[in-house]
């Protein structure tokens, strides 16, 4: 296995607003402020970065979601909550 530590491209806006509307705009989260609590491990050992988060409803949500990131070559961080200190 290989491991990139090449940055990712930013995520266009064209893309974000298509992947706001899979969802919603009240199930899709921008603002930075907000964003926070989904990367930041709960000891605040662990700092990530994603310029959007997804809060789907159905699991035809997740399909479309995945296939427009598949799409684009666009990696994905599932979260099952917070509840695990693995960071």
């Amino acid at each position: 296995m290989t491991i990139s530590r090449t940055p990712a491209a930013p995520l266009l806006p064209e893309l974000i607003g298509k992947f706001r509307r899979i969802v919603g705009e009240r199930h899709a989260i921008t603002d930075a402020a907000d964003i926070e609590a989904y990367v930041t491990e709960e000891r605040n050992l662990f700092h990530g970065r994603s310029p959007l988060v997804l809060r789907p409803g159905s699991t035809a949500e997740v399909a479309a979601i995945c296939k427009l990131a598949s799409e684009h070559k666009i990696a994905l961080v599932p979260q099952g909550g917070n509840t695990g200190l693995v960071g």
